[in-house]
């Protein structure tokens, strides 16, 4: 690995950390796997998910002294569902197996399933006031991009930063389970709003204004449509002063479209030459490949 590049933990800690997400109907659904990638479909159908409302103390005590008879390496009363194995799931299974709403919100929880707020780790603040640009990459939008934007300091040395000039999101190239359900799919600006709002929950201040996403996203790079992609609005993300930009990718043996290296090194040369590109539209928008 090159010494330039440093590969530095979200969270400086020697203990393991849980997520939960809240779902647009009030349900909570516990533990990443059971999020992105459950095993088995529960027998109504839905993900194994609850009521937004934590469960009774009987219920929970009684669940939780079932699980303490078995031997593992979580702590005594631990979340039930946070002890479940996960040691085979199918991600081929998660594109079927669509949640009853999407997601609205994404928490730390302590092995109990209390709500937590944990602190970024210092060195990954230290980076960010010191970058000049970030880059969310592709990747799972509620289990690996937001877990590490929520945490403190992370949204306030976003916004307050001296150094960064660009702030670039590449678009996943399909929806998946956690950017669903199929029946009302994620666009392009969802995915900016997530990001935002994961920020400002970062500073412990309340939801952003749409006027204000371009704090948090600069630029939006994107593949022409394929199946199953977000949808993206060019026109609309501009107004909140967001530059969309299109590359033209390649055709995967499944017939997916994936992002072309050559083609998405220039789209990111064209932004970092430019800076920032608020109030200025681009006359060429578009990369091909």
């Amino acid at each position: 690995m090159p010494a330039s590049v440093s590969i530095l933990p979200a969270i400086n800690t020697n203990f393991t950390h849980h997520i939960s997400a809240g779902l647009a109907n009030g349900d909570t659904i516990t533990g990443q796997n059971n999020i992105s990638h459950p095993s088995e479909p529960s027998t109504n159908g839905r993900p194994d998910s609850a009521p937004y409302d934590p469960p009774s103390p009987s219920r929970l005590r009684t669940e939780s002294e079932e699980q303490d008879k078995i031997e593992d390496a979580n702590l005594p009363g631990t979340h039930p569902s946070l002890r479940k194995a996960a040691i085979t799931f199918s991600k081929a299974h998660t594109t079927s197996s669509d949640l009853p709403a999407r997601i609205s919100r994404l928490w730390y929880i302590n092995p109990y399933g209390q709500e937590i707020r944990l602190p970024a780790n210092t060195r990954v603040i230290d980076a960010l006031n010191s970058a000049s640009t970030v880059i969310y990459s592709i990747g799972s939008l509620f289990t690996s991009l937001i877990p590490s934007l929520i945490l403190k300091n992370v949204g306030h040395a976003l916004v307050t930063s001296a150094t960064i000039r660009s702030k670039i999101l590449l678009l996943n190239g399909t929806n998946d389970r956690e950017t669903g359900p199929s029946s009302s799919p994620f666009s392009a600006l969802d995915f900016v709003s997530a990001i935002a709002n994961a920020c400002c929950e970062s500073r412990g201040v309340g939801p952003p204004k749409k006027a204000e996403y371009w704090r948090y996203v600069t630029h939006v790079v994107y593949l022409e449509a394929g199946k199953g992609a977000p949808s993206v609005d060019r026109e609309e993300l501009a107004r909140y002063g967001v530059e969309a930009i299109k590359i033209y990718g390649r055709r995967a043996a499944d017939g997916e479209i994936r992002y072309d290296a050559d083609a998405l090194r220039g789209a990111l040369g064209m932004v970092l030459g430019r800076g920032d590109l608020r109030g200025e539209r681009s006359r060429r928008n578009t990369l091909e490949h």
